[in-house]
């Protein structure tokens, strides 16, 4: 289970200027060579370190421990402190049917299968207790976590490179959701599922 949405994008027109005076050419030439550029390393391609993207990425934990492999990024997250302990201890130590609210926020908060009723009740005893540490511990790979990333060109082209053959699904699908709502995708490697 993950979301990507793109939040914000800028720098395309910044980069084009800077990549004109590097070249000390018109201004209306740089998109044509950008597109040349934009494949070749050793800092030919440098001007996609000025374009960036702002995503709201919804994703397990486990995903966000590989993510933070590409360092050229910055990234907020929502808080497992401030509001994870809060909606959890609110809640009542027992059984999960359809409708309870403890199903819901299951539901909302952690992939399929990822946590059990007694990991669950586990999580809700120690947010009850105030018990912040325990209750980060208890919480399983599987819990969703939303956080706004941001990452240049640059590092979305390595992404690209780097994990297009993953084994975890979720990169392919990261890469799809980015690439299906960048305005410049040709300046990135193409690439099929």
């Amino acid at each position: 289970m993950l979301s990507i949405i793109k939040d914000e994008e800028a720098g395309f027109k910044s980069a084009m200027r800077g990549l004109a005076l590097s070249k000390k050419q018109p201004l209306k030439n740089m998109p044509k060579l950008a597109l040349k550029l934009a494949f070749m390393d050793g800092g030919h391609n440098k001007f996609l370190e000025a374009m960036y993207l702002w995503l709201e990425v919804r994703a397990p934990r486990y995903w966000w421990q590989e993510a933070d492999t590409f360092r050229l990024a910055s990234k907020q997250s929502e808080s497992t402190m401030h509001t994870l302990i809060n909606e959890i201890k609110n809640f009542e130590i027992g059984d999960l049917n359809r409708q309870s609210p403890e199903a819901a926020f299951i539901k909302a908060n952690f992939e399929t299968g990822s946590i059990g009723m007694e990991q669950f009740n586990t999580l809700i005893q120690h947010a009850k207790d105030g018990d912040l540490v325990l209750c980060k511990a208890a919480l399983p790979e599987g819990f969703l976590q939303r956080r706004l990333w941001v990452i240049n060109y640059k590092c979305f082209r390595n992404i690209i490179l780097q994990r297009r053959t993953h084994r975890l699904p979720h990169w392919k699908q990261f890469i799809q959701g980015v690439l299906q709502q960048c305005d410049h995708p040709e300046l990135l490697p193409t690439w099929e599922c």
